[in-house]
């Protein structure tokens, strides 16, 4: 599927060109999220296949070689994933020793349930109840687990605009959650001026 060489540029043209200049929005918004959730990869690695897979789809209708039919965007997911599960068959196994294996399991304890119930019960409903706004889209933003870079241009900002916006977000945050912050965390950004004022 791969004939044409890496440096070469991808013109689309046609229906199926212009059909895919127009999804594919959509598409890398939601392919690594998906290739997350399936095989626990990083976001980055799930917009490296993401991205893969589309210029091979591309490629294929192009050349005549594939016809995704009505729903493009199943096609295009499809192929993202079947490109994961051949990434990860050419991985190798490593044999690692009893020893190392058991330090590596207690490092990698899973989060106590308190945390995630704290997270449910007191943080989601605080920043669902922020007003609209920037702050708030960059707030869910990098829940989802998006980088600052990846906040800022899907936001059409700068960087630091950015920053700004998320220091005031947290503090917004933090009054809201102001009795459930431990109290030397208070104490500490009340006394050197960074967070609750």
């Amino acid at each position: 599927m791969n004939d044409v060489p890496s440096g070469e540029t991808l013109r689309l043209r046609g229906d199926i060109g212009q059909r895919l200049l127009e999804i594919y929005p959509a598409y890398i918004e939601r392919a690594p999220y998906a290739l997350r959730r399936n095989f626990g990869m990083s976001l980055v690695q799930g917009q490296d296949v993401a991205q893969e897979a589309f210029l091979r789809v591309a490629r294929a209708c192009l050349a005549g070689r594939a016809a995704p039919g009505d729903n493009l965007m199943a096609y295009l997911l499809g192929a993202a994933y079947k490109l994961a599960v051949s990434t990860f068959r050419r991985e190798r196994a490593v044999l690692v020793a009893d020893t190392v294996l058991a330090r590596l399991q207690e490092r990698q304890s899973p989060p106590p349930a308190v945390d995630l119930r704290v997270l449910h019960d007191l943080v989601v409903p605080a920043i669902e109840g922020m007003a609209p706004g920037s702050r708030k889209r960059i707030v869910e933003l990098q829940a989802r687990g998006l980088e600052d870079r990846e906040i800022a241009a899907a936001l059409g900002i700068s960087l630091e605009n950015l920053r700004v916006q998320r220091h005031h977000a947290v503090v917004e945050l933090r009054r809201k959650l102001g009795r459930h912050c431990r109290p030397q965390r208070r104490k500490d950004t009340a006394v050197h001026g960074k967070g609750i004022r």
